[in-house]
């Protein structure tokens, strides 16, 4: 779980460096950057969560 977190943090700080560096620039490269940066954070995000806690939210209980 500690990691999780620390992972989970890490990814606000890489938004909030590509939305930094996108909007001091200004440009189409600027753009582009926020735009990849932010579907990465994404991705890494998901692959975070499926890795950290597959199985443990996707499984109904079964009493038998």
């Amino acid at each position: 779980m500690k990691k999780y977190l620390v992972i989970r943090i890490l990814v606000v700080f890489i938004y909030i460096a590509v939305l930094w560096y996108g909007l001091s620039r200004r440009t189409d490269l600027g753009y582009i950057v926020i735009i990849i940066g932010l579907l990465a954070g994404m991705i890494i995000n998901y692959i975070n969560y499926r890795v950290n806690f597959k199985g443990k939210f996707d499984q109904k209980n079964e009493k038998k």
